[in-house]
Order: structure tokens, then C-alpha cells, then sequence
């Protein structure tokens, strides 16, 4: 929300919008009157590649974990759009750019969507999967990037770089193995989790600080 102007109170408007300073000068009651500057946009992007993954379990996990944070999503009426990797045929691989999106209009028909999903022997990697989320979204704030453990940081930040430089892009590593952390490289945050408990953890503690 940004500060548009201050105008006289009316009935149904919020005290904490009061601005004291205009309503002791004008001796009326007077409030901010705020507009909205940029509708939150968020992508979830998941990437199918099987050779990102370390086990079956791991991808479970990464499915689980794009899933949750796009229901949370939907519940806050977020604009919201999941992007996933797409099966390419091998004949055309690298020359063939391709994702999916998975339904957003309901948690039941996005949860339907995940469960329709399985890693991928011919689809692209993951920065371009991300670089092709970027284009099909105009003024995104927020980019959530799920994957494996064997997407290394290099990759991770070269996938983040393809996001607007004023939207908060984090990437979510999967890693059976890893203890839960959190590390901050450059403008991209990286949240590795072992467990979707240690998702939840991590993000509570990250909002609470």
C-alpha cells in the first residue's frame, strides 16, 4: 500500500488511519487515504528434472513443499501462478522450451494438479524453467523456487537472476540429509529443509525476524 492523500474522515473509516497533525491544524477529523500500489503477484516454481533429485523421497518432498506453499497462497487471495517443468521429447530437447501451469482456482484443483506431477528424464533445467516463469509474469513480487539437492548455488542464483530485481525470489532445496538453514546470498534467500515441518519452522522464523 502506498500514501495517496488526506482527506476528511468518513463514517466506516479506521482511527489508526486519523492524521492528528492535519485534524488539529483544519480543526475536523482527517485521515490518510491510502491506495493500493501493486497487487501481490507470487509464482511457485517446481522443477521435474529427475537428475535434480537425490531420491524419490526427496522429490516427494519438493512436491509436497511447492503444494503447501501454494495453498497458503490461494488462502491469502494472492495472485498466484505455479509453473512446472514440461516433458520434452528427446529428438527436440534443447531446442524446445516448454512448462506447465498447474490450476490455481481452487486448493482442490491445485492440490489435483500436483498430484498429476513425477520427475522428468527429458525436460529443461531448472534456471530455464525459471527464466520462462519470469516471462509469463508481468509485475511478480514474489518467486518461490522449490528443487533438489543436486542443484547447486551457482544454478540456483543464475535461476533467481531471471526474476525481476525488485521481487523477493527464494529458493526452497530439498535434501532429505540436511539439517534445516537458511542462508542469504545476494538478493536471493536459500532455505534448505530435510522435512515439511522444517519448512514451516523456517518460515515462521524467518516472518518473526
Amino acid at each position: 500500500m502506498s500514501f495517496h492523500a488526506i482527506r476528511e474522515y468518513a463514517p466506516g473509516d479506521s482511527r489508526r488511519q486519523v492524521h492528528w497533525k492535519s485534524t488539529a491544524k483544519t480543526g475536523r477529523l482527517m485521515v490518510r487515504q491510502y491506495e493500493e500500489s501493486r497487487r501481490s503477484r507470487m509464482a511457485v516454481v517446481l522443477g521435474l528434472a529427475a537428475a535434480e533429485y537425490g531420491s524419490d523421497g526427496e522429490f516427494e518432498l519438493a512436491v509436497s513443499a511447492a503444494s503447501s506453499l501454494a495453498v497458503r497462497a490461494v488462502h491469502d487471495a494472492r495472485d498466484l501462478d505455479i509453473v512446472v517443468g514440461a516433458e520434452i521429447p528427446r529428438v527436440v530437447r534443447g531446442r524446445l522450451r516448454a512448462i506447465r501451469h498447474i490450476p490455481t482456482g481452487s486448493p482442490r484443483s491445485l492440490l489435483d494438479g500436483f498430484s498429476g506431477v513425477d520427475r522428468l528424464a527429458n525436460t529443461m533445467a531448472f534456471a530455464d524453467v525459471c527464466r520462462l516463469a519470469a516471462e509469463a509474469n508481468e509485475r511478480l513480487s514474489i518467486a518461490v523456487l522449490v528443487t533438489g539437492s543436486h542443484v547447486g548455488l551457482a544454478a540456483l542464483r543464475k535461476a533467481a537472476l531471471a526474476f525481476p530485481a525488485d521481487a523477493s525470489v527464494v529458493a526452497v532445496v530439498c535434501d532429505e540429509r540436511a539439517h534445516p538453514r537458511t542462508q542469504v546470498v545476494g538478493a536471493l534467500t536459500v532455505v534448505t529443509v530435510g522435512t515439511l515441518d522444517d519448512l514451516a519452522g523456517l518460515l515462521l522464523r524467518g516472518a518473526s525476524s
